[in-house]
């Protein structure tokens, strides 16, 4: 399938204009790093995350008056009723996000003190003792008993699951299995908390440091390495500017993250690594096709010539594949939630990014090497060669009739 057939765009005459609004774009991005620093996720500065969802309003004064260091935001919709809790790094390793749980429990939940279990925090295997002991269906203590009380508490987990946190005990006992014995024990022996934990983790600080450490070299190696390939499979000018290229991509990827605001986390770093291995593919395309006209070339052209005819002869396979690219992140943008929002986003604009840098950066740098290493001559296929001498050895003829 091809969209753009016999085209003839002068893509290397717009290569100052990109550059300069490549150049605009990333200074904006570092102003804003150099302004609010750099959002590291718990993955790399450590610290702790706890996601909560509430059965009623988030007691926002409460959680501020509790933890002092932390910074607290709305989590999905507001209808939710979710927040996200990060606390900064401490000294020691310890389970900052376990401490912060059970502080909450014994602040906002005083029936837990009376020995009752918690329905929204609590998971099968408590509920499954609580019943077994009590035995409230009479199943006796053989093995198949506590299978069958294992079987009811796995319909209630999962039944929150469904519901997002238990709101009424009603909920509770609607779940399969239920019997009238079951339900009596879960009225009597536990009761609805205030909140249910989505998500809890801790990053030390040493971990994080090795963190930061990795995701720099895994990225600088893996753009290192895509340079030498290219170079090796066509020559170091074309080597050079696919490194510029991905240097390109990356940063202006990071400048979006600044402006946004972004939380540079393990998504992003693995966003960042797709990002180098899509902008290389369509450079080593558009270079593949320089030098297959190389040979099948019949006039003399410049780099410039060159560089354009391939970039419009793959320009409907760029649109295509870019297009089918862009078009699933948006749908990840619009319906992924909130967890993978940011990497999406960071996709998105390193392929825009990479599709633009290949017609137009990619080519600007090409073409400032050959001009830099005085290879300024225009460049012929081995087929224009021999049209080429014969023309020469007749120019050479005539002269010397001449004399």
């Amino acid at each position: 399938m091809q969209i753009f057939v016999n085209t003839n765009y002068d893509f290397v005459k717009y290569r100052f204009y990109a550059v300069a609004f490549s150049l605009i774009w990333i200074l904006v991005g570092v102003g804003l790093f150099m302004k609010n620093g750099i959002n590291w996720g718990i993955d790399f500065a450590g610290g702790a995350n706890v996601v909560l969802k509430f059965r009623d309003q988030v007691p926002l004064n409460r959680l501020r008056a509790d933890f002092t260091d932390a910074t607290i935001q709305q989590y999905g919709k507001a209808d939710d009723r979710s927040v996200l809790i990060r606390l900064p790094r401490q000294k020691g390793e310890t389970d900052l996000a376990g401490q912060v749980v059970s502080k909450l429990i014994r602040d906002l939940n005083p029936q837990a003190a009376a020995g009752k279990l918690d329905l929204n925090f609590q998971g099968r295997d408590r509920l499954t003792d609580l019943l077994a002991s009590i035995d409230p269906d009479n199943k006796g203590t053989r093995p198949d008993a506590r299978a069958y009380y294992a079987s009811v508490a796995q319909n209630v987990i999962n039944k929150r699951s469904e519901v997002g946190i238990f709101t009424s005990m009603q909920q509770v006992t609607s779940a399969p299995g239920v019997t009238v014995g079951i339900a009596r024990v879960l009225n009597d022996r536990t009761f609805l908390g205030a909140f249910n934990v989505l998500n809890q983790e801790t990053v030390g600080p040493q971990v994080g440091r090795e963190l930061q450490q990795k995701a720099i070299w895994a990225v600088v190696l893996s753009t290192l390495a895509m340079g030498a390939y290219l170079w090796l499979r066509f020559d170091l000018m074309f080597g050079v500017a696919a490194v510029v290229c991905i240097i390109h991509d990356v940063s202006v990827s990071l400048a979006f993250l600044g402006m946004i605001n972004g939380e540079f986390s393990l998504n992003i770093v693995a966003a960042l690594l797709l990002i180098v291995g899509y902008s290389i593919n369509d450079t080593v395309v558009t270079y593949d096709r320089v030098r297959e006209n190389r040979r099948k070339l019949k006039t003399r052209a410049t780099l410039e010539e060159q560089l354009n005819l391939a970039m419009n002869q793959t320009l409907s396979r760029t649109i295509l594949t870019s297009g089918s690219v862009v078009i699933v992140l948006i749908a990840l943008i619009l319906f992924g939630g909130k967890v993978i929002h940011e990497f999406a986003w960071i996709l998105l604009i390193g392929v825009i990014a990479g599709t633009y840098s290949t017609v137009t950066i990619v080519p600007a740098v090409a073409i400032a090497w050959n001009n830099a290493t005085g290879r300024k001559h225009d460049i012929a296929g081995p087929a224009a060669r021999p049209k080429v001498e014969t023309a020469a050895r007749e120019e050479t003829q005539r002269k010397r009739k001449a004399v």
